[in-house]
């Protein structure tokens, strides 16, 4: 299973998403997006497809959010979310995007792999992930 030349960067969608998000001014609380996978003759390969952006309801905590978050990731794919992190530090708001990789156990093999194999990649195209 190869993902080579695979790059979130090819898909407009996510990084306009994530140049949002990186933003202190921010109104995203979170982004969503997947690989959707191909299977050509004995190869799978796979792309990045944005799935949504959820916006912040400033009258809820982080936890609520996260929560939220969680209660919308199926069983029946894998995804990547970045979350929008707010907390204070010293007196003085911070915030911190958060990478997920969610890979179900339900997930068949090949797209665990597809998931799990493109992490690294992730993190490297999204500039300031934690």
């Amino acid at each position: 299973m190869s993902a080579t030349g695979m790059s979130v960067s090819g898909c407009a969608e996510i990084m306009d998403a994530w140049t949002e998000l990186k933003k202190s001014t921010t109104t995203n609380a979170y982004i969503k997006f997947t690989i959707v996978s191909k299977k050509e003759g004995a190869r799978r390969t796979g792309e990045f497809s944005f799935i949504e952006a959820v916006s912040r309801d400033d009258s809820k905590t982080n936890e609520e959010i996260w929560n939220q978050m969680i209660d919308g990731l199926g069983d029946d794919e894998g995804a990547f979310v970045v979350f929008d992190m707010r907390f204070e530090h010293g007196g003085r708001p911070m915030y911190r995007p958060l990478l997920v990789s969610w890979c179900p156990d339900t997930l068949g093999i090949a797209d665990k792999m597809l998931i799990g194999s493109n992490k690294d990649q992730v993190k490297r195209d999204l500039d300031g992930i934690q």
